[in-house]
């Protein structure tokens, strides 16, 4: 799943937070942040492994200036960590460069049983 923001949706250019399901861990997501160039995705961070992506997650999205700044963790009780590199908190930040695009999205291509995904509500605010 991508979340999309300060995006063009014309050209498919802009910054996304991605979570995606991989095969380093069964219960777990990576999280990590791209840049789109006229539709073609490349990672702009380093993959960060962790357990918060379930029932009560909050990721907080921005960009100040051109930092783009993501932070994900859930109310839900701690899955037991296995794994050194499995994290119960997500925070990553890029820098990126300033452009005027506004728009936001997400981009979500499915799943369906045990790892359905639900969005429960979206708050999108601008500030100056």
């Amino acid at each position: 799943m991508d979340i999309y923001i300060k995006f063009n949706t014309k050209t498919l250019s802009g910054y996304a937070l991605r979570i995606i399901r991989t095969t380093k861990f069964d219960k777990a997501v990576d999280f990590v942040l791209m840049k789109y160039d006229n539709g073609v995705a490349t990672p702009i961070s380093e993959p960060v492994s962790s357990t918060c992506f379930r029932a009560n997650c909050t990721i907080a999205l921005s960009v100040v200036g051109n930092l783009m700044k993501v932070h994900a963790e859930t109310t839900a009780n701690p899955m037991e960590l296995s794994h050194p590199d499995l994290k119960s908190v997500v925070d990553l930040q890029a820098n990126i460069a300033l452009n005027t695009f506004g728009g936001v999205g997400i981009q979500h291509t499915g799943s369906i049983g045990g790892s359905a995904i639900m969005l429960h509500w979206m708050k999108i605010r601008w500030e100056d």
